[in-house]
Order: C-alpha cells, then structure tokens, then sequence
C-alpha cells in the first residue's frame, strides 16, 4: 500500500524548543493523528499523564489540521506520580492546555504497513514521558521510521526526498523538523 504521513510542528512548544505530532494513512482510507503533547512541561511523566493522544479523521488536509489545532485538555490530580514514583511538580491539581500547531510537512511513501505503525504507537502511548529519550520527538519518530513501526519511512535512506533523520542527529522538534525531515509538501498553519 503507498501512504501519506504528516509531521505537525508547533515551533513555540517546549520552550522555543518545538513539539511535534503525526498522523499516517490507514488501509481503511482515514488518517490516524496522534501525538504526546506533555502539556504541563515536565521532564519526566507516567503515561497517564503525558498528554498522548489519538483521533481518527477523513484524508483531508483541512480536517487533519482541524484535529490539531483543536485544543487537548491534560488533567494532573493531586498526589500524581511520575514514571520514576516521584510526586510530579508542575502539574498537580491543575489542567494544562495544548499549544496550536503552526506549521505541517507531507510524506508521500510507498509500501506503508499501518497496522504496524498503530502498534508502535499503542506501545509508545503506555510509556512514560521522559525528556532526555521518551519525548514527543522519539515517538514520532518511532511511530514513522520503517525500523520497527513499519510505516516505510526510512531512517537509512538518504538519497529519497522523504527522509525521517535519526532523532539523535538534532537538538529539538524544530531543528529535526528543518532539518532531518524531507516533504513531498508543506505549509503553515
């Protein structure tokens, strides 16, 4: 099956660092968006309250881009813990918002294996959030590269257009998105 992925970038988020979410085609013509927001900005979170999420909508960019723009909500309780059963500070006791997205580049592959991607991504979703090697940048990364998440986008191929760079290779969401991630298009929001 040939198959379209998004990466949506929010270049403010994470401190002027940037944050980023995906959504892949299924076989079913839908596209699948999803991405780990961590609204509340710590550095490490359990799974329940990093901000993940997933919604299914129409192949259409206009609906894509209204499922990213539509604010997230992350309630944190008091007494919450992170994946390290630390009390989490900040959060507690409070809701946090997602941040609009403000800018989309478009991967045009072929050979996709969805059901292999929405695996990583269930896998990646009952983790917890850590800053330094469980971020949004890894799962989205993990989610597209063909090295696990079947997707089809390479990490090894540099002579394609559409290239996924290692997450490593880049210091923050907007310098991968610059720089390590090749589009077949893109646009601001």
């Amino acid at each position: 099956m040939n198959g379209t992925a998004y990466v949506f970038l929010n270049r403010k988020g994470a401190g002027g660092l940037g944050h980023v979410g995906c959504a892949f085609l299924l076989s079913n013509g839908l596209m699948r968006c999803t991405s780990t927001e961590n609204q509340a900005g710590n550095g490490f979170s359990a799974a329940a309250y990093k901000g993940f999420w997933t919604e299914d909508c129409p192949n259409k960019l206009e609906e894509i881009v209204r499922v990213f723009q539509r604010k997230k909500t992350l309630s944190i309780p008091l007494g919450a813990r992170d994946k390290n059963g630390l009390l989490m500070n900040p959060g507690q006791g409070k809701t946090w918002y997602s941040e609009p997205y403000t800018e989309w580049k478009r991967l045009d592959v072929p050979n996709v294996n969805p059901a292999q991607a929405t695996k990583m991504m269930l896998k990646r979703s009952r983790e917890g959030y850590s800053i330094v090697d469980r971020n949004c940048e890894n799962d989205v990364y993990d989610i597209l590269h063909d090295e696990g998440s079947g997707y089809g986008i390479t990490a090894n191929s540099f002579a394609s257009r559409i290239y996924i760079g290692w997450v490593q290779s880049a210091f923050g969401p907007n310098a991968w998105f610059d720089h390590h991630i090749g589009a077949s298009g893109k646009g601001l929001l």
